[in-house]
């Protein structure tokens, strides 16, 4: 509906402007030098309403998309498709101004992939892209609507878990069980296809888990950087641990 009501404006816009173009500019200069009969029959409105429709698709439409890709590249990462840094940073500010506001906890994960730099070294980085668009997809099945994912770049995303409980136990267990839902969904095997020119498809099996860093928190306990340097140093406990497993942040330790 938005997108039509934005048509509508852009369309009566150009209308108007045909509108003083004709009457103000072309009329003056070219009434005696044209038949009188010519003019009888250009009516400003009429003119505009037929030629609006294709300036917009032919001049507007194309700087839209092009500002919808700009916009994309800035905010998203190319590759998986999931935000990045900048708009997951936004939307994390956005999340602990609103458990102030509710007191209710939010939690953030840390996640890094434990077998990502052998399967590139292997294969080669088209197969690992192939393995973080696999990764990217089964975080997003896991994931309730509410909440956010993004990639942080190499084999780093971070989840946001909003709206858990007004109780640090009570949100501390549900996160708890989303992140072993992660944990256990990253760590089945992954079939890949590897192609290469004049050779048949090979479909190569790698598992790959994850280590994840967790920390529950509030508005009025942390700021947003040190959220992500608690959260990412749970996850590094857990690489610590034997990787393929999750621990949360705890004052100076995580658990």
């Amino acid at each position: 509906m938005a997108i039509v009501v934005r048509v509508g404006i852009a369309i009566l816009v150009i209308e108007f402007g045909i509108m003083l173009l004709i009457e103000g500019a072309l009329l003056p200069l070219y009434r005696d030098s044209v038949a009188p009969v010519f003019w009888q029959f250009v009516d400003p409105v009429l003119l505009a309403v037929l030629l609006a429709p294709v300036l917009y698709f032919w001049v507007l439409r194309p700087m839209r998309e092009a500002e919808s890709k700009i916009l994309s590249l800035a905010f998203y990462d190319p590759l998986t498709h999931l935000p990045n840094r900048r708009l997951f940073n936004d939307r994390l500010t956005q999340a602990m101004a609103e458990t102030k506001r509710t007191k209710i906890f939010g939690a953030l994960m840390f996640l890094d992939l434990d077998n990502f730099k052998a399967l590139n070294d292997t294969h080669g980085h088209a197969m690992g892209d192939m393995l973080l668009r696999q990764v990217a997809k089964r975080l997003k099945e896991n994931m309730r609507e509410m909440d956010s994912i993004a990639r942080f770049g190499g084999d780093e995303f971070v989840v946001l878990v909003r709206d858990l409980s007004a109780d640090r136990a009570t949100s501390t267990a549900q996160v708890g069980v989303l992140a072993e839902k992660i944990r256990a969904s990253l760590a089945k095997p992954y079939l890949l296809t590897a192609q290469h020119p004049g050779q048949p498809d090979v479909v190569v099996e790698h598992r790959c888990s994850a280590s994840i860093g967790v920390v529950v928190f509030i508005k009025q306990e942390a700021d947003e950087s040190d959220l992500l340097k608690w959260a990412d140093a749970a996850m590094y406990q857990a690489k610590s641990a034997g990787r393929d497993a999750i621990r949360f942040y705890q004052g100076q330790t995580a658990a």
